[in-house]
């Protein structure tokens, strides 16, 4: 009589899952483009440009390295510029520099956290990519966006936004996710990782 034995599933390679998830990171960057065209036009101007009314709030400044950012600057375009300045000597003078620096930084990050959540999720199914995508994109938003720029000096300490900017940039974070896990449960189905 032969016994049954049950086969592992197939190990995936993480560094294949990294590749689909860059590619997916940028799709999810681009989703993410797509909401605050779609809020902007929804609420008659850019959710972004909303600050906070009333005096100072001990979180406007959660900083632990100093300020790194210019009034009005995003973070990205902050760590543009200071990635210039490191390379090229001085910061960059022209607007059209400093808006492409502040793309580069921002397609970047979106490739990168999208390349991690490729590796992590390697081991997974099409569809879980797509599941775990908004939970990911929430996590990147509460790590990334609410608190890491903020510690790191890169933006304003979160007490200095109102509640609906708090919740458009989180509406944001779920349209990159929500991007982000469907193209790479596209692009695993195309490569034929179906398990």
């Amino acid at each position: 009589m032969r016994r049954h034995q049950s086969q592992p599933p197939p190990i995936r390679n993480r560094w294949r899952g990294f590749v689909l998830g860059l590619l997916g990171g940028i799709a999810g960057t681009v989703a993410m483009g797509g909401y605050w065209r779609l809020a902007t036009a929804v609420t008659g101007g850019d959710p972004r440009a909303a600050t906070r009314d009333g005096g100072p709030h001990p979180l406007d400044d959660i900083s632990l390295v100093g300020t790194h950012h210019s009034p009005e600057e995003s973070s990205t375009a902050a760590i543009g510029r200071l990635a210039y300045a490191r390379l090229a000597g001085q910061p960059p003078e022209q607007d059209e520099t400093k808006s492409a620096l502040s793309y580069v930084v921002h397609y970047g990050f979106g490739a990168v956290q999208g390349g991690l959540f490729g590796a992590f999720t390697a081991a997974g199914s099409p569809a879980r990519s797509v599941a775990a995508g908004p939970a990911f994109g929430t996590a990147v938003w509460l790590g990334a966006d609410e608190l890491g720029v903020s510690l790191l000096g890169l933006a304003d300490g979160p007490a200095k936004y109102p509640v609906s900017q708090h919740l458009h940039r989180w509406g944001a974070h779920l349209a990159y996710g929500l991007g982000l896990g469907l193209a790479t449960a596209a692009l695993r189905r195309a490569f034929g990782e179906t398990g």
